[in-house]
């Protein structure tokens, strides 16, 4: 036998292993699709801008308000974040508003929304990824999550729902890549790539503090079925955990340090709990303790929010999702966007949040905005319903998966069309978030000519006014540096300028006959309160505007 010998020719350099791309750190695509979200509202931008109407909403003037407040007032610093609201948003915000036109124009909001809708974007592109999903199936989750007008509009805002979509996306995301990594991340990768996107959506909207619960049980339960132990699984949730119990720990901190009660933004005369009484002595908190009226109004949200024929796929995608999937760790990764949406439905049981649209005793249009939330959830299952009937089709008939991807992704397409075209022929009288802004804007009319005025008619001096009634949020609107400004914002200040406004201030902007109102605090007009019906207050000052209960005064000086 005659043996053969056969040349081997051999390599140097490092040995390549093949990689599954979908669970490889880098995800093909995700600049592009950062790009894309953030030219879509972009293009949105110009609209909104050029119409005035992303600042229709009270909220989103606020927003802007304590984010250049921070910099820009009689008493700044990080006390001007107050307890209202969560603080990333406004950290957000604090170098885009300190360009007075960007402030004033909104532009500011805008720009940080453009960010967080290409973040979000991407980070829903990598979700699919991480669930192996195929190419058109992930283009069509995109595309619902992109051709919301909802979602669309508020991104044109300084509302919050942008950044916490963005944060909740991002935290998805990195738990998922975590989960189907080819190699055990460390404990410090997963804190930066899920922990940090998690603390950023805690302090950011409450809702996202339920993710972050859901995260710790998820990654407890992914280590085990990993082969680790108890001990090394609870050390992973321990670094999934830490950056937001050290942002809730910050929030405490703050709000002992700031206000003397850690719990300040839970039971302060500011706190959502303040108004929610308010609307429960009233008789408007009628979700409170009824779980079907909850559900009601929740879900009429979402379906004019994100329309009944993605809703209906959606529920599709979840339910192949559960057939094909059980509960292995891909369908825990879907099951992770559902925990925003089970907080607020909790929350409205709870009475914790009110939400009030057609559904809703007596009907309305409020706060349907915290429903969007729960779009990207939605893009997700939908993508995933093609993707399901595109894997069941091609394991009995090979030939027919291509058609099928095809078909699915066309009829998603009709579906975003239609639905699209369904709402722009009435959007104030078929989507509830356009119809409350529209509200909004018609409200506040009387109350933006009166603070353009000022803005025109403004000749230096310090201005005094209440700008924490709801009407009298017009800081945007105003134009106006708010360190010219004594408003409640400052704390003692405005108490003495109130006490003397001839020594503090030129010029006064206050309701002409005081607000009558058994609400809170808030509701009221200090100023007006204490000079409305002074008559050494109208012997010093002269009114050189008014336009029906708004009235613009001016000190009365020497030639």
């Amino acid at each position: 036998m005659t043996s053969v010998a056969v040349p081997v020719r051999v390599t140097s350099g490092p040995l390549r292993v093949s990689v599954d791309p979908n669970r490889a750190r880098r995800v093909p695509g995700s600049v592009w699709v950062f790009l894309l979200g953030v030219a879509v509202v972009a293009v949105a931008s110009v609209y909104t801008v050029r119409t005035g109407t992303n600042l229709d909403y009270g909220d989103a003037r606020a927003h802007l308000a304590i984010a250049r407040r921070i910099t820009d007032s009689k008493q700044p610093g990080l006390v001007q974040l107050g307890s209202v609201w969560l603080p990333v948003p406004h950290l957000l915000l604090l170098p885009l508003v300190q360009n007075l036109w960007m402030f004033s124009s909104g532009v500011a909001g805008c720009v940080l929304g453009a960010l967080c809708m290409g973040t979000s974007s991407a980070a829903l592109w990598r979700i699919t990824a991480r669930l192996r999903m195929p190419l058109l199936p992930r283009v069509v989750a995109l595309a619902v999550l992109l051709a919301n007008p909802s979602l669309l509009y508020v991104s044109t805002t300084a509302l919050t729902e942008p950044v916490l979509v963005a944060a909740v996306l991002c935290t998805i995301a990195g738990l998922a890549g975590w989960a189907t990594s080819h190699r055990m991340l460390s404990g410090g990768e997963l804190a930066v790539f899920a922990g940090l996107p998690a603390a950023m959506g805690v302090l950011t909207r409450y809702e996202a503090w339920a993710l972050a619960l859901a995260g710790v049980f998820f990654v407890v339960i992914v280590s085990r079925r990993k082969g680790r132990t108890w001990r090394a699984s609870i050390v992973w949730a321990a670094s999934f955990a830490a950056p937001s119990a050290v942002a809730v720990a910050w929030w405490l901190a703050y709000n002992t340090a700031v206000f003397g009660n850690p719990l300040e933004f839970l039971t302060g005369q500011y706190a959502a709990a303040a108004f929610t009484e308010v609307f429960e002595r009233e008789g408007q908190l009628s979700t409170k303790h009824n779980a079907g009226l909850s559900a009601a109004v929740y879900g009429r949200a979402m379906l004019e929010t994100s329309g009944l024929a993605v809703m209906v796929i959606a529920f599709v995608g979840l339910a192949l999702t559960c057939w094909r999937w059980a509960l292995d760790d891909r369908a825990l990764v879907v099951w992770l966007g559902g925990a925003t949406s089970a907080f607020l439905l909790f929350s409205l049981v709870s009475g914790q949040h009110i939400m009030v649209n057609d559904a809703a005793l007596p009907p309305g249009a409020y706060n349907n905005r915290y429903v969007l939330s729960a779009v990207p959830w939605l893009a997700l299952l939908t993508g995933l319903a093609v993707s399901h009937l595109m894997a069941l089709v091609g394991h009995w008939r090979e030939w027919l998966f291509v058609p099928v991807a095809v078909a699915g992704a066309a009829l998603v397409a009709v579906v975003l069309v239609a639905q699209n075209v369904y709402w722009a022929g009435d959007p104030g009288g078929r989507m509830t978030i356009i119809e409350e802004a529209e509200a909004q804007h018609a409200e506040y009319v009387v109350m933006r000519e009166s603070a353009h005025w000022l803005r025109d008619h403004y000749d230096g001096g310090d201005v005094l006014m209440d700008q924490t009634p709801a009407d009298f949020s017009l800081a945007p609107d105003l134009g106006i540096p708010i360190r010219d400004f004594y408003t409640r914002a400052v704390g003692g200040l405005f108490d003495e300028a109130v006490a003397d406004p001839w020594s503090h201030a030129r010029w006064v902007m206050m309701h002409i006959r005081p607000i009558e109102s058994g609400g809170t605090d808030t509701e009221r007009d200090l100023v007006s309160d204490a000079l409305a019906d002074d008559p050494a207050f109208h012997a010093a000052y002269r009114l050189g505007y008014s336009q029906g209960n708004v009235g613009i005064y001016r000190r009365v000086e020497q030639p």
